[in-house]
């Protein structure tokens, strides 16, 4: 099993290369399909994007973890963020920040000072509503009404909503007060409020540069977010769920219900739970700890979204990574230096780390330990690089498909020379049974594709379209023959025949259309390939219960029924009277849904000719492509003029290239199955 992503997609790239100079060497078609593809993949391994999110409780430390992940301090570690935006960071070519507020103004701030500031200014929590969920104040109140007026009872259910997130134990009326003070004297800012950052940083090391970090405002007591982060949850290929490690894992609901949420459903496989600050406390209570953090989360089944597999819950802890990155580049007398002159701003545990090792490597790798990012970084890759993992199997069995095609190509090429070695009579039958494919090619194009226009989609009610289509109605207007029209169920009967009726059109038009694949696959002898598809069409007939209804009440003003009666007796008078007739108002209704249903078989009729058309033109097409690449080959074979010497020099190369595409398809081959054991 293949868990390292980075190195799996160097060797897949590394490979790839040696594919190229092959198929540069065997001369083998550029414009082949499969090529072009592998091609095009190749460009998307290469700029591999992967989006990472970040996600967890206000003061989780989620900065410092990102700053660690990435082996560089973007993000300002000594304020409390309460933005109530995303922040984006990804691979640029120089530091810069781009922020977009609340009333859709953007602002571009470049060069480390500057950006500092920004976020320090705009992602710090005042100090007099540092107890206050200000994250989903601004989100849910703030940033929704702008200047208007806020009904108190969007108010009260906030203060109803975030009633748990009191995390500060004020009294009731205090931490309310708070809240409305706080909508108060924060609404006519609302244009002020940044709902967006993003930064790019031109990252040295090019592992990270197709890395997208989101950074999720807080995730509230409850495990809520608000809209804006579910919607880069769903889109994420991993989620980190920041908690301290330190303190009982019972209390850590924020991240049960956040595991509980829709939105991580389709990362629930690619979903971590990062217990931060493990140098806080010592290795025998984080053990602890972890076990409890397991006992709780620790328990997915299957589809179960009842928790995550062990693997994935994971102690880290991001100064020591910070230290790491700090240290790695420093000489070893650096190193002595810094922590002998750092006092009280180097930690204990950095201190004792050094003392212990003694020198670099050791300290390096006990850091390295104590951080715990390998593992972060291994089950990341485990887990949450299922997606890129699969493209690079994809990739791979493409490449084995097309190595294959170049074996037997070279072969060919090979047997056209010997061929022409030995015996010059030989090559002419190859030139002979080379023509006959071309004609067969070209009688197909020009004979057995109209065979199957007109048999399918004749003039008249000749072809196979319109006479099923006509069978198909005649039996409709059977079935509904025997219902009378003055009993009391017969519209609920005929309005129940003429949906299923609808139903067998459709059904209809789906078969006839595999139908024509089917005999254009087998009677024109070729399948199509590449980007040379034929759509289906889908029969979407105007045909509902309203539609019913409409007819039905329409037909009404028009079953009426005149008719003459006497009265008196030694003076009599005629006199005429209209009256409703069921039987009538049946027979109307009738007539025009049948009308509308004839409508839609018409309509099945020309989606269908139409299909036909696209679809030996698609064909016809193909089978084209197949006669130019006979042409070419017959050409080639007409045209070579190599003396007997020269012949089997050629052979010769071309068997010593065949032979060596062997190494590399089992290379190819060994690396596919590592990383399927891992998919």
């Amino acid at each position: 099993m293949i868990t390292n992503y980075k190195k799996a997609k160097e060797d897949v790239l590394q490979y790839y290369d040696e594919f190229l100079e092959v198929i540069n060497e065997a001369d083998y078609p550029k414009d082949d399909t499969s090529l072009k593809a592998l091609e095009s993949q190749a460009q998307k391994i290469r700029e591999d994007k992967f989006c990472l999110m970040i996600a967890g409780e206000a003061k989780s430390g989620k900065s410092t973890f990102i700053n660690a992940y990435l082996g560089t301090e973007i993000l300002p570690m000594d304020v409390c963020q309460c933005t109530s935006s995303v922040v984006e960071i990804r691979y640029g070519k120089e530091f810069i920040l781009m922020a977009k507020y609340a009333d859709g103004r953007e602002s571009k701030i470049s060069g480390e000072k500057d950006i500092s500031e920004f976020l320090s200014s705009n992602a710090a929590l005042d100090d007099e509503y540092r107890d206050i969920p200000i994250t989903t104040i601004n989100n849910e109140i703030i940033v929704k009404y702008h200047d208007k007026k806020i009904p108190d009872a969007v108010i009260r259910d906030l203060l109803e909503g975030v009633k748990n997130e009191n995390l500060h134990s004020l009294s009731t009326d205090e931490y309310n007060r708070k809240i409305r003070e706080y909508i108060i004297k924060k609404q006519s800012y609302w244009k002020d409020v940044v709902i967006k950052i993003e930064i790019e940083y031109p990252f040295e090391d090019k592992n990270m540069r197709g890395i997208r970090i989101i950074d999720s405002p807080g995730v509230n007591a409850a495990g809520k977010v608000g809209d804006i982060t579910a919607s880069y949850i769903e889109s994420a290929d991993a989620i980190m769920f920041l908690r301290p490690i330190k303190g009982p894992a019972i209390e850590a609901n924020s991240f049960k219900e956040f595991l509980e949420s829709k939105s991580v459903d389709r990362n629930k496989n690619a979903m971590f739970l990062i217990l931060t600050g493990t140098t806080a406390q010592t290795d025998e209570k984080n053990e602890r700890a972890y076990e409890e953090f397991i006992k709780i989360f620790g328990v997915q089944q299957g589809e179960s979204r009842h928790g995550i597999v062990k693997e994935q819950i994971i102690p880290a802890d991001s100064l020591a990574e910070l230290y790491y990155n700090e240290f790695r580049d420093k000489s070893t007398e650096d190193i002595k230096k810094i922590i002998k002159c750092g006092g009280k701003k180097i930690d204990a545990f950095v201190r004792a780390a050094w003392y212990d090792a003694g020198e670099k490597e050791s300290f390096l790798a006990e850091l390295k330990r104590i951080s715990n990012f390998n593992v972060v970084d291994q089950s990341l890759n485990r887990f949450g690089r299922k997606a890129q993992f699969i493209a690079l199997s994809e990739f791979l069995g493409r490449m084995l498909s097309v190595y294959e095609k170049v074996a037997a190509n070279l072969r060919e090429k090979i047997a056209n020379y010997e061929l022409k070695a030995e015996d010059p009579n030989k090559l002419a039958i190859k030139i002979s049974q080379t023509k006959e494919k071309l004609i067969i090619v070209e009688n197909l194009m020009n004979e057995k594709v109209d065979e199957i226009t007109t048999k399918f989609a004749g003039s008249g009610n000749k072809g196979l379209i319109a006479q099923r289509a006509n069978e198909v109605m005649e039996e409709y207007k059977n079935s509904i023959k025997g219902i009378s029209g003055t009993g009391g169920s017969s519209l609920e009967e005929l309005e129940k025949l003429s949906f299923r009726q609808v139903d067998v059109f459709v059904d209809f038009e789906a078969n006839l259309q595999k139908n024509v694949i089917a005999e254009c696959n087998k009677g024109l002898e070729v399948a199509l390939s590449g980007n040379n598809t034929v759509e289906y069409v889908t029969l979407e007939p105007d045909f509902s219960k309203e539609v019913i209804d409409k007819i039905k009440n329409d037909m009404k003003s028009e079953a009426n029924e005149s008719y003459t009666y006497t009265t008196g007796i030694t003076f009599t008078e005629t006199h005429t009277r209209s009256q409703f007739s069921q039987d009538k108002y049946y027979n109307l209704v009738r007539d025009s849904i049948s009308d509308r249903i004839d409508s839609i078989k018409q309509q099945a009729i020309r989606d269908l000719r139409s299909f036909v058309s696209h679809t030996v033109t698609a064909y016809t097409k193909e089978l084209a492509k197949n006669a130019d690449a006979l042409k070419a080959e017959l050409v080639k074979i007409q045209n070579d003029k190599k003396t007997a010497e020269e012949i089997i020099i050629v052979v010769e190369n071309l068997k010593e290239l065949l032979k060596s595409l062997e190494p590399k398809e089992n290379n190819v081959r060994e690396l596919k199955g590592g990383i399927d054991g891992n998919v």
